[in-house]
């Protein structure tokens, strides 16, 4: 009799933690989310497309392409580029930026590894002779719509 009572008693005291858990409602979940605005700046031509990717951490920043939260290829016009990453959770991100004059969505190097296409960073981050650092091009993302602009470079 007392096992029956006390698997009863578990059973009711789960149905009541479970009942007081917060429910995640769909509704009011984009109040929580960002949309992040990029636009680019400085295209020597329009050949191509800019190469846009959304870093939340410096693992494989800037070049791993794969490891970013997001990617996508933007249109050239009038030398700029706009990209919008919709759904984003609030917090630290990096962007990074290139310009695929020959559209094969792969950022060209010399066999020294300097960039045969311009390029560029959030808070427009240039160091001599090195790639740009996650925490050099980091910054902070808020709910609702944030806006960057970067500028190319060669």
């Amino acid at each position: 009799m007392m096992i029956h009572s006390s698997r009863r008693f578990l059973w009711w005291l789960s149905a009541l933690i479970l009942l007081c858990l917060p429910v995640q409602s769909p509704f009011g979940q984009s109040e929580r989310l960002t949309t992040l605005h990029v636009t680019v700046l400085d295209f020597a031509n329009t050949s191509g497309t800019a190469g846009v990717a959304v870093w939340n951490m410096g693992r494989g920043f800037p070049e791993e392409i794969e490891l970013a939260v997001a990617t996508t290829y933007a249109d050239i016009t009038d030398g700029r580029a706009v990209a919008e990453f919709d759904s984003l959770v609030p917090g630290i991100y990096a962007v990074t930026v290139f310009h695929d004059e020959n559209s094969n969505r792969r950022f060209d190097k010399n066999w020294l590894g300097v960039p045969r296409e311009a390029w560029g960073v959030s808070n427009n981050v240039r160091p001599w002779a090195r790639a740009p650092r996650f925490d050099e091009a980091r910054f902070n993302v808020a709910a609702g719509l944030h806006d960057i602009t970067i500028h190319l470079k060669r």
